[in-house]
C-alpha cells in the first residue's frame, strides 16, 4: 500500500476500527499477564495511538466521546488511577499539541477571547491546591476539573469545519440512544442507570446535557423529515430515561435549559413540552413524590447538612479558601457520620465557596460571563440553520449543568464534564466557521451587515 492511499481521504474510515480495537485491548483486565509485560502493553498502545491521533487529531475527539458515553474503565499506571477516557484525553491532546506545533498553526488554533478568563480560573485552581491539606487528592481534584479544560482545547485544536461538527454531533445522539436502550434491557427496579454512569444522578446529569442539545438540533436545524424523525425518536427516549433516574438536579436543568431556549427562540413546540413536564409533575405520581414528599429522605438531608458545613468551611477561609480537595479530605475526621460516609458535595458553587473561596468563585464568574456575553454575539449573528441550532443548542447544554450544579457537582465529575468542554469549544469553532464565511462571501451565516 503507497503511502498516499494510507492518508488518504478514506484514512478516517480505516482508523476507526484500529482505534477502538487499540482502546478494547488496553481495557482488558482479564488477562493473567506479568505487570511488566503489561506495562510494556500499555506503553505500545499509547504510542499507536498517539500516532493515529498526531496524524488525523479529530479522531481524538471521536474516539473520547465514543468511549466517554459506552465504556470507560478505570486504568492504573503508576501513581496515577484515572477513568480510561481520562487518559485517552490527555494522549488526543498530546497529539494535538504536537501536531500543532508542527504544522506551525498551534497559535492560530486555539486563538480565542475565552483564553485568558480560562487562564485565570486555571490559575485560581492552581493556587487552591497549592494549599492543599493533602497534595495526592488536590491533585486529583485538579485532574478532575482538568478534564472540562482539557475537552475544550481538544475541540479548538482538531475541528476546522462544519463536517466534523456533524459527525460528533450524530456519534453523541447515536451513541447516548444505544446506551439508553440498553439500560431500559438491564433495569430491573429502583432508579436507571446505564453500564458507565452507574449512579442514577451521574446518568440523568450526563441526559441533561444531550437532551437539550438534540431538541435544539430539532426544532431549529432543518433537517430533513427522516432525520428529524430519528432525531424525535432519539430524543424519547432520552427523556423516558431521564425520568427513570428519578435525578431531581437533571430535572431542575433540563426545565431551565427549555426556558432558556424559549427565551432564546420562543416557540409553540417548546410551550408544549413544558405544560407536558409539568403536568408529569402533578400528575404522575412516582414524579410528584421524588419532588414533593422526597425532601425528607436521607439523601436529601445529607446534602443540606453538607450544604451547611461547607459554608462554614467557606466562612473560616472567604478569600482562598481551604484547600483544592479539602472538603473530601477533612471528612474522614468529621464525627459527622453523613460527612464521613458520604464526602462528595453535590454544589458547584458551595465547593468552589469552602475549596478555593472567593478568589475561585470570581474566577470561574468570569469564565462563564465572559463566555456568555461571547455567545450572545453570535447567536444574533449568525442565521444559518444548522450552525445557529448547533451553537444555541450547546448554550442551553452549558445552561442546563449550571442549574443542575445546584445540586449535583456536575463541573467536577469527570465522567460528564468533558462534554461540557466539548460545547464550550463547539461555540468557538462556529464562531471560527462564521468568521471564515464573511471573509470568503459565503452564505453561510452573512447577515445583511456583512454583505455591505
Amino acid at each position: 500500500m503507497k503511502m498516499a492511499q494510507l492518508f488518504g481521504r478514506d484514512f478516517q474510515g480505516k482508523c476507526i476500527p484500529l482505534l477502538g480495537f487499540i482502546f478494547l485491548i488496553s481495557s482488558c483486565k482479564q488477562w493473567t499477564m506479568d505487570p511488566e509485560v503489561q506495562l510494556g502493553l500499555t506503553v505500545i498502545i499509547a504510542v499507536i495511538t498517539f500516532v493515529v491521533i498526531f496524524t488525523k487529531p479529530i479522531l481524538g475527539i471521536y474516539a473520547v466521546a465514543a468511549i466517554s458515553i459506552t465504556f470507560s474503565p478505570t486504568v492504573s499506571m503508576g501513581f496515577a488511577n484515572l477513568y480510561f477516557h481520562q487518559w485517552l484525553i490527555l494522549i488526543a491532546l498530546l497529539a494535538s499539541i504536537s501536531s500543532g506545533l508542527l504544522l506551525e498553526n498551534f497559535h492560530t488554533r486555539i486563538r480565542s477571547e475565552i483564553n485568558v478568563p480560562m487562564i485565570v480560573f486555571v490559575g485560581s485552581l492552581l493556587l487552591s491546591m497549592a494549599h492543599a491539606p493533602n497534595w495526592v487528592i488536590g491533585i486529583k481534584s485538579f485532574l478532575y476539573i482538568g478534564v472540562l479544560i482539557a475537552s475544550y482545547y481538544l475541540v479548538l485544536l482538531c475541528m476546522n469545519g462544519e463536517r466534523h461538527i456533524k459527525v460528533l454531533t450524530a456519534l453523541l445522539i447515536i451513541a447516548t440512544s444505544v446506551v439508553c436502550i440498553i439500560s431500559f434491557r438491564y433495569h430491573a427496579a429502583g432508579r436507571l442507570g446505564s453500564f458507565v454512569l452507574r449512579n442514577p444522578n451521574s446518568f440523568g446529569n450526563f441526559l441533561a446535557l444531550v437532551i437539550p442539545f438534540s431538541i435544539s438540533l430539532l426544532l431549529y436545524g432543518k433537517l430533513k423529515s427522516r432525520k428529524r424523525f430519528i432525531l424525535a425518536f432519539s430524543i424519547s427516549l432520552m427523556f423516558i430515561s431521564l425520568v427513570l433516574t428519578f435525578s431531581r438536579s437533571a430535572w431542575v436543568g433540563v426545565f431551565a435549559s427549555i426556558l432558556s431556549l424559549l427565551v432564546f427562540k420562543p416557540k409553540g413546540s417548546l410551550i408544549f413540552i413544558l405544560c407536558c413536564i409539568i403536568s408529569a409533575v402533578f400528575l404522575f405520581s412516582p414524579i410528584h413524590k421524588r419532588i414533593f414528599k422526597d425532601i425528607s429522605d436521607p439523601g436529601a438531608q445529607y446534602r443540606i447538612l453538607k450544604a451547611k458545613i461547607a459554608y462554614k468551611k467557606f466562612k473560616e477561609n472567604p478569600i482562598v479558601g481551604n484547600g483544592l480537595g479539602s472538603f473530601h479530605y477533612e471528612s474522614q475526621f468529621s464525627e459527622i457520620w453523613a460527612y464521613r460516609a458520604h464526602s462528595t458535595l453535590e454544589n458547584n458553587y458551595l465547593l468552589m465557596l469552602a475549596e478555593g473561596g472567593m478568589m475561585e468563585f470570581l474566577a470561574f464568574l468570569y469564565l462563564i460571563i465572559t463566555f456568555g456575553k461571547k455567545a450572545y454575539f453570535l447567536l444574533k449573528r449568525i442565521q444559518e440553520p444548522f450552525l445557529n441550532a448547533i451553537l444555541l443548542g450547546s448554550v442551553v447544554s452549558i445552561i442546563s449543568t449550571l442549574a443542575a450544579g445546584m445540586f449535583e457537582d456536575t463541573l467536577f465529575f469527570p465522567k460528564n464534564n468533558w462534554l461540557i468542554g466539548m460545547f464550550m469549544g463547539i461555540v468557538i469553532v462556529v464562531e471560527r466557521i462564521y468568521e471564515e464565511s464573511l471573509k470568503t462571501g459565503d452564505a453561510v451565516g452573512v447577515e445583511a451587515e456583512g454583505k455591505e
